[in-house]
């Protein structure tokens, strides 16, 4: 049996992040520690008698193979905070998680658009004049709410752009239960799904702040669509302001409740107000490339595609093919074309960047 599964049953049974850090360190003796566990060492790490007790019995009662079975069923990536692939960001967040459970894989950067429950047309256009164009230089990320967060996984998987979900449940809840046939698109099309709660945790609402801390920290900037005076997306808005993230959200009517917020945070230069795509991607200095190479002619699609991507961020060539999902011999010969071109070159850091 895999190791991480006495980890995934430990996460199960209460012991939570703060006293998995505790416990491990970096030493991975999963297995170990779940088969020894009894009062005696439970009572080292400051646990009282009521939650030994529980712990105890919980553990009595799991099941490692259906565990295990479930977590191959639902290709279920377990990494752990000292796992090479745990994402950097999320190592510097205050409530550090010691795991996070990943279906599918996480593509960089990302950016955030969050907002009301409550959406009107107004910013359900909003978001589909803004995600076709941001898609090609940024991932989307956003919670797994109601309104605005759902419209833009709905409207990035209708384009086949990358999103990224960030849950408060256990990773194959499907809460609220009318997503369900988003969350099976995002699945079927590969791209992320990602918590950090354990398997069977349902939704509340001590797990929203967690939740949205986690994608404050993942996003390199944060879009605000539609958000009342008292919105819960203004915990997200003030964390990513903390971490000095750019916050950019485009003005609407001043009689509108689920405009307060968003026409606040321009009036008080706490976000950039933007009218279209190109005054986000002129802060990033995306367009001023793009037009410095207006005249660049591709021969198809891919090496356009590789282009884009590398205006945003040097790659190596395992990144670049993971990016656009082909095989390394297929983007490789791509590569050689364009540094024959003089349009891209290999670095001393043997990746990738534009000319």
């Amino acid at each position: 049996m895999n190791e991480k599964v006495y980890l995934v049953a430990l996460h199960k049974i209460w012991i939570d992040h703060k006293k998995l850090f505790l416990i491990f360190e970096k030493k991975q003796n999963y297995k170990e520690f779940y088969d020894k566990i009894n009062y005696s060492i439970l009572k080292q790490f400051w646990y009282k008698d009521a939650k030994i007790e529980s712990i105890i019995k919980y553990k009595n009662d799991i099941n490692l193979i259906d565990l295990e079975k479930m977590i191959i069923d639902l290709n279920v990536k377990i990494i752990t905070f000292f796992d090479e692939d745990f994402p950097f960001y999320l190592k510097n967040i205050f409530n550090v998680p010691f795991l996070i459970y990943l279906r599918w894989n996480l593509t960089l950067p990302w950016i955030a658009f969050i907002g009301s429950r409550n959406i009107t047309s107004y910013w359900q256009n909003i978001i589909e004049l803004f995600i076709p164009e941001i898609w090609k230089y940024f991932s989307i990320i956003s919670w797994w709410a109601y309104g605005c967060d759902s419209y833009s996984h709905e409207i990035a998987l209708k384009n086949n752009f990358k999103t990224i979900c960030v849950i408060w449940t256990w990773i194959d809840l499907n809460y609220p239960s009318s997503n369900k046939k988003l969350y099976d698109e995002i699945i079927r099309l590969w791209w992320a799904i990602l918590s950090i709660f354990p398997f069977w945790e349902i939704w509340n609402p001590y797990n929203f702040p967690i939740r949205n801390e986690i994608v404050a920290w993942l996003s390199k900037w944060i879009f605000v669509v539609e958000a009342r005076e008292k919105s819960g997306s203004l915990i997200t808005v003030k964390l990513g302001l903390d971490l000095w993230k750019d916050i950019f959200t485009p003005p609407w009517d001043i009689f509108r409740q689920n405009s307060i917020w968003c026409n606040n945070l321009i009036v008080s230069s706490q976000a950039k107000m933007v009218l279209s795509p190109n005054d986000v991607l002129c802060e990033y200095n995306i367009l001023n490339n793009l037009n410095s190479k207006k005249d660049l002619k591709f021969s198809d699609e891919l090496e356009k595609n590789i282009y884009n991507i590398l205006l945003i961020e040097s790659l190596n060539i395992d990144e670049i093919a993971f990016k656009i999902n082909l095989d390394i011999s297929s983007v490789l010969l791509k590569i050689t074309i364009l540094e024959l071109w003089n349009i891209i070159r290999k670095n001393n850091s043997w990746k990738y960047e534009i000319i």
